[in-house]
């Protein structure tokens, strides 16, 4: 009888612990339901309306949960603290976070930044790529597919879909291809797993250094917008290859804008045909497009290239002169010849195609 009172009484103790294990599991499962419910609502943003930015973060060695986050929040890649602890601790990536620099962008989620921090610290692996300047930006999606980098399409579509939060953009009009011009050529070092979006927003990141304030208070003294700054800086990177001659160019540029002349540069139409050729046709002259300068007054519709920073300068502080033409008379080193009048100009051409 004992025995059998003991066994009930036993029983009884086993069910009310797993009653209780299973009442735990069932308030965990659905706190955790309700935290992914809440943290939907409240701590992601609609993709449509996501505005990338870059941000290169450090976080040193024996760094917090808490320091870590708050880092993340500071940095304006994490809305709530709260919320990326609470699902740091839910998630258990909270005592896993490595220390090491990070590039970011405040298109993440705080799942994926809590991702990249948990398994891409101090070791992770980098590629580099070059690109030169006066690249355009289907030269630079087929180099970067090329060299396997990212795809060409997936590149087009971070240019064409995605906003980026950068002061210059702001005065960007809406175009195809509006980031023409702002994605900075240089040497760039990027992590291997790194995505289109990340690559553009790193590029304009760059051009967003290189492009100091006070340029934009020389844009305003010239009297001209920073898209047209681009514009004349894309233009002289690709009319120049003598790095002296860049300021005389964008004198001569100016000098037309003032008249005013129509530009009749040749790397606008060339830009219009798209088209790699060493010499126009004058038939290509009278192609009708927004860029064509031979038919259009003024500047083009916007940047024909992605200039570099001598070329951007040149845009900013052309060298003040008379001139109004410039002609090609070396080939070889692509030196021009300045003039003042058509005659002069005109002789220089002809003696040029004589030679050739």
């Amino acid at each position: 009888m004992k025995k059998k009172k003991g066994l009930l009484i036993g029983l009884h103790a086993l069910s009310k612990v797993v009653i209780l294990i299973v009442a735990v599991l069932i308030i965990f499962f659905a706190g955790r339901k309700v935290y992914d419910y809440s943290y939907k609502l409240m701590a992601k943003t609609p993709a449509e309306d996501i505005v990338v930015k870059t941000v290169d973060i450090k976080v040193p060695k024996g760094t917090s949960s808490k320091e870590i986050a708050k880092i993340l929040h500071d940095n304006g890649l994490i809305k709530n603290t709260y919320y990326f602890l609470f699902y740091s601790k839910l998630s258990g990536k909270e005592n896993k976070f490595q220390y090491g620099d990070y590039t970011l962008n405040t298109g993440m989620t705080d799942e994926e930044i809590a991702n990249i921090l948990t398994t891409q610290g101090a070791k992770k692996e980098t590629i580099k790529f070059t690109i030169p300047e006066g690249y355009t930006v289907a030269q630079i999606a087929k180099k970067l597919s090329k060299e396997n980098i990212c795809k060409e399409s997936e590149f087009l579509d971070a240019v064409n879909n995605v906003s980026y939060d950068y002061k210059f953009i702001e005065e960007v009009p809406d175009r195809n291809l509006k980031l023409q011009g702002y994605l900075f050529p240089s040497t760039y070092e990027i992590y291997t797993d790194a995505t289109a979006k990340d690559i553009v927003s790193i590029m304009l990141k760059q051009f967003d250094k290189v492009f100091k304030d006070e340029y934009y208070d020389r844009a305003k003294a010239l009297g001209y917008e920073i898209d047209e700054i681009i514009t004349i800086a894309s233009i002289i990177e690709r009319e120049v290859r003598v790095d002296t001659e860049r300021e005389l160019v964008s004198g001569v540029i100016y000098n037309r804008l003032k008249k005013p002349m129509k530009l009749q540069m040749c790397s606008t139409v060339m830009y219009a045909l798209d088209k790699p050729r060493e010499r126009l046709l004058y038939s290509d002259l009278e192609i009708e497009s927004p860029y064509n300068t031979y038919m259009n007054p003024g500047l083009p519709v916007g940047p024909i290239s992605n200039p570099g920073q001598r070329s951007i300068e040149a845009a900013l502080f052309p060298t003040e002169s008379d001139y109004l033409y410039f002609s090609l008379k070396n080939a070889e080193t692509g030196e021009h010849e300045f003039n003042k009048s058509l005659d002069a100009h005109n002789k220089v051409k002809g003696k040029l195609q004589k030679e050739f």
